[in-house]
């Protein structure tokens, strides 16, 4: 567990908090609740939807994504769940700054202690691209806490190629470091995002040239790792995913769980889907909290 800020400087963090409250202000407006609970990592900030009556489900989102984006693409549940959307710990989110060793399942025991301290015995859970990371520590550590396992575009179960990673990623990355331009900056982004508006290019840059990027790559789930956990499982995976290829990702998912249930291709989609996909992506979650 590493402690101490992630940011080379204080206005980096301020921008990106400036951009987490627009978005979560967008969409939200004051429809929403905010907690704020200790854990061994420090505090954790969640982000609430939905009546108190309703169902819960636990929300984990991408890398330094923070819970208002996750949420945003969950805004058609609001109606019939109560949604906790929880702020990583140690990523640009209003979360503690701590980062935690992958050995020693830190991030699945953070999970859990969450989950213990919002009163959630055993809950639905949708991970997000990198907070799929978080579920499978979390199954690691607790499984009989996840009532259904839903992925949305994860990693954890597979990499993407070296090749294509180096010429549709590394190479635009090195260069928007090396010019700063925003045209190098979009071309890094073309890799993984169908479509960029003003907030994700804002964003990607302040997350690039002002946070301390971690580039451990999560590990990767193994049938070991999911022995007696019986609950079922879920998986929405893009068609051109660059980080998570569709074609590693989805028989590996089939290997190392025992009840698949469905897993739903987001055809024409890289890693992060546009806006007009949304309703899509909620209608599939929906059925599946449903089922």
């Amino acid at each position: 567990m590493k402690t101490g800020t992630i940011y080379k400087k204080p206005a980096y963090k301020q921008a990106i908090m400036h951009l987490y409250e627009n978005k979560l202000n967008s969409f939200a407006k004051d429809s929403y609740e905010e907690l704020d609970i200790d854990t061994f990592a420090g505090n954790t900030h969640i982000i609430v939807r939905g009546e108190k009556h309703l169902p819960a489900v636990v929300v984990f989102h991408g890398i330094h994504a923070g819970a208002p984006v996750a949420l945003e693409a969950m805004r058609e549940l609001y109606e019939k769940y109560r949604i906790y959307a929880v702020d990583t710990v140690g990523q640009a989110t209003k979360s503690a700054e701590t980062t935690l060793d992958f050995k020693n399942n830190e991030y699945g025991k953070w999970a859990s202690e969450v989950l213990e301290k919002l009163g959630l015995e055993s809950v639905p859970v949708i991970a997000i691209s990198y907070g799929a990371f978080i579920l499978n520590e979390l199954i690691r550590v607790s499984p009989e806490k996840v009532k259904k396992a839903i992925y949305v575009v994860p990693s954890g179960f597979a990499n993407g190629d070296f090749l294509p990673s180096l010429s549709r990623l590394s190479i635009p990355l090195f260069k928007f470091h090396f010019t700063k331009k925003e045209k190098d900056l979009v071309k890094f982004m073309n890799a993984f995002f169908d479509e960029q508006d003003n907030h994700w290019i804002e964003f990607q840059k302040n997350i690039l040239l002002g946070v301390k990027m971690d580039y451990r790559r999560p590990p990767l789930m193994s049938e070991k790792d999911t022995q007696g956990f019986t609950a079922p499982v879920f998986a929405m995976i893009a068609e051109d995913d660059v980080f998570f290829p569709k074609e590693k990702a989805i028989p590996r998912i089939k290997k190392v769980f025992s009840d698949v249930r469905e897993i739903y291709v987001l055809k024409d989609s890289k890693h992060i889907p546009n806006e007009s996909r949304y309703d899509e992506i909620a209608e599939k979650i929906e059925d599946w909290l449903e089922e």
